[in-house]
Formats: structure tokens, sequence, C-alpha cells
């Protein structure tokens, strides 16, 4: 096997799966639907399941909290990260580094964190009469919250307290050293409650793809989370965001670029296809046009939807979701799709790379992706129930294992060594 390794982690399965007829609508709210989705992701030897958030009903369908989900999934399983998603711009950050820090401590350093500030702007009156903050000034809060969080993770030495039978255990409080903090956005002198992470440090991820988010991530991410629809631009980013790693002092391979991928896999082409053409066939068009309006302000109500959207409404388009309207775009305008035909990927992949075919091509496909510099690894979307995610499993890990670019067995128990990325300094 190579040194450097596929990261797989499973993504948050896609609600709008929930509506396609041989899946159980009922499973989005089902404890046990979730832990065993996570246990089949430990069977398959994926590194982590990773969990989106978004507080807010605008999108047409509810979603549990991520935190809680996965603290029930801890419970359950022995290896798989836990990877969920706290919006800065909607909490306070001793809360989430507590938090975060408690349930890695529980699981024995398998806990991350998706640091993103949150796009839609429907979220804003669920906590406050305070209007949505702008792109820059969502940004700025998010780079003081994740400075706090890390310098809280930090400010315990790793002896500071060594676990034992009375008298035996022990706190240094000299160990224990205070985090005071003077920003724009948050004030503190903090006294951090939680022992320093077996892992070092829980493990950072990021979702930004602007300038502005990109930097933050290279600045902070031990991983960054992006939707790049084409290999094309898949290497484009891959290249800029290491250059912004190394331009931080920072190693570049210490930062993992991690793109969606949604694969539909059947034993021929065809077969791939007629799978994915079902999909669209049971897809509510009134509903998911609104609902990516909503997501990243396309309106394409009252358009022709058999005819390209006009340049004026991609334009109007993407005020809060920028970066993920720009990727869209280009896709759209790249491969001179309708209005119908956007919708309909976006309701599939949302921006992310869309593979359809047989399991040798989405493993030949995942692996010139790796090995060419477009992707550490992926985020597994599941493009409906188990069966597609069985067939990823039983079909298409065996043959990455025999390309030798993904593990036969774990060898870390901590996500960060999953990652294998190294403890990083205090």
């Amino acid at each position: 096997m190579t040194d450097r390794q596929l990261v797989l982690n499973l993504f948050s399965p896609p609600f709008e799966a929930w509506r396609q007829p041989d899946v159980d609508t009922g499973r989005a709210w089902s404890i046990d639907a979730l832990v065993r989705l996570a246990q089949d992701a430990e069977r398959a030897l994926f590194d982590a399941i990773f969990l989106a958030d978004s507080p807010s009903l605008g999108e047409g369908y509810t979603t549990p909290e991520p935190f809680t989900v996965l603290s029930v999934i801890a419970a359950h399983t022995t290896y798989l990260g836990l990877a969920p998603t706290i919006l800065t711009t909607y909490s306070e950050p001793y809360n989430t580094a507590r938090k975060i820090a408690t349930l890695d401590q529980l699981t024995g350093g398998r806990v991350g964190w998706n640091a993103v500030t949150g796009s839609q702007p429907s979220v804003a009156p669920n906590f406050g009469p305070t209007a949505h903050p702008e792109h820059a000034l969502r940004y700025e809060r998010g780079e003081e919250y994740i400075e706090i969080v890390k310098a809280l993770w930090d400010s315990w030495e790793p002896d500071a307290f060594v676990a034992g039978p009375w008298p035996t255990a022990t706190l240094d409080h000299g160990k224990i050293h205070p985090v005071p903090f003077r920003g724009k956005h948050f004030q503190l002198d903090a006294l951090f409650n939680v022992p320093r992470s077996p892992q070092g440090r829980p493990v950072i991820f990021h979702a930004g793809s602007s300038d502005t988010g990109r930097d933050q991530g290279a600045r902070h991410a031990d991983a960054i989370f992006t939707a790049q629809p084409t290999i094309e631009a898949a290497r484009e980013f891959y290249q800029d965001f290491k250059r912004r790693v190394a331009g931080f002092g920072r190693n570049p391979a210490h930062a993992l670029v991690l793109p969606g991928i949604l694969p539909i896999i059947g034993s021929t082409e065809a077969e791939a296809q007629a799978a994915l053409d079902a999909f669209n066939a049971n897809v509510d068009l009134d509903q998911a046009i609104v609902r990516l309006h909503h997501q990243i302000g396309l309106d394409v109500r009252g358009l022709d939807l058999d005819a390209p959207i006009p340049a004026a409404v991609w334009d109007a388009a993407g005020q809060s979701f920028t970066s993920r309207a720009a990727v869209m775009r280009a896709e759209a305008e790249q491969g001179g799709y309708t209005a119908r035909q956007v919708v309909l990927r976006a309701t599939a992949a949302f921006g992310h790379h869309l593979i359809v075919g047989t399991p040798e091509q989405v493993a030949d496909d995942i692996e010139l992706w790796f090995r060419t510099g477009a992707a550490d690894g992926f985020n597994y979307r599941i493009p409906g129930g188990r069966e597609p995610l069985e067939q990823f499993i039983n079909h298409v890990l065996p043959l990455l294992q025999g390309k030798g670019i993904f593990r036969k067995e774990y060898t870390a128990r901590t996500l960060r060594g999953h990652y294998g990325l190294p403890v990083p300094p205090r």
C-alpha cells in the first residue's frame, strides 16, 4: 500500500432521497436507522461520518441536530470518526469548544468540528431580531471564534490531568492556562474545564470556497470540504488551497482537500443511467425549484425550464452562498445545461461530483482524482437508501483496496490517526 491513503467520509444523507419510493421517510428521525448507517460506514472502514446542519425549516424538510445524533452514534461505534457541524454565526465559542472536547474525550479522540458560518438568511429569525450578517462580517466573527476554540483546546498541557483512583488522580492547575481574548466580536477571560484531547486537538473541518473562506480554511483547517463537479475545477481548487496553506506557514500535506462525490452505480453504464433517471423522475420539481432558491438564491420560477438560465438570473443568485452558486453556474455553462437539468443536478448532487457508471468506472474515477492532484479523499453522498451504499461498499471499495489506496483495516483509534495527521503543536 502507498503511504498516502484515500480519505472517505460518509456525508450527510441527502434528505431529497427520503422522497424516493423505496426509501422510508421516517428514517430521517430514526436513531436506529442513523446508527445502522454509521455502523455500515464503520464496517466499510470509512474514516468518519459527517453531518451538515441548517437550523431552519426554509429548505422544506426537517433535520436532527447533528451533535446530538453523533453523541448517540458514538456509543454504538468504536473506530468511526464523528464530525458535527456547528455554525459560528449562531453559537458561542466556549460552549462549542466544551461540547466537542467532551465528546472527543469520551470517544478516545474520534471527534472533529465542521466550523462554518452558515449561509442561509432564514436561520437568523430563530436567534433574535438581528438580520443575517453579510458574508465578510460572518467570516470576521468566524475567525475570532475559531481562534478562541483552538486556544481553549490548547490551554491544557498534556499532563495537566492524570486519571486514576484517588488519591493518585491529579489536577495540576499550573498547567491549565487562562485564555484571555479581546476582539471585535468576543471579549472573554476563559478558563477551560476539559482536559487536552487524546488526539492532541479535535480535527477542525472547514467548508469555505470563496477567497475569504479558502484563506480561513488554510489558516486553521485540518481538512476542507468542497464542492467541485469536474476534475479540472477540483485540481484548480486543490492547487490554490495547498498554496494558501503553505503561505500561512503550514505543511500542505496536513490540510486535506475533500470534495463531495455522488456515485450512481450499475452493473452496466446503461443500468447506472437508468438509476439516475429513476431518481430524477421522482423529484418534486416545484419543490426542488423553491429549495434551490432558498439554498443559493437562484430563482428559476417562471423561466422556460428547457432553456439555459439567463446570465442575469445567475448574477442575482449567490448573495449568501456565493461559492456554491459560482460552482453550479460554471458547471451549467460548461455543460450547456437547461434550467431543468440544473435543478435536477442540484437536487441529486448540489454542485458535487456526480459519477454514473460501473463499479470499475467509479473506482478508476476516484483513483484518478486522488493520484492527479484533485483530492485527498471524498465525502461520499448516498444517492438514496441503504442499497446504493451497499453497492459502493461491496463493489467499489474492494477495487480501491486492490489499487492500494484504501485501508483493509483500521490502524488507528483517533480521527487524526485515520487521516494520517500529526498531533498539532500547542
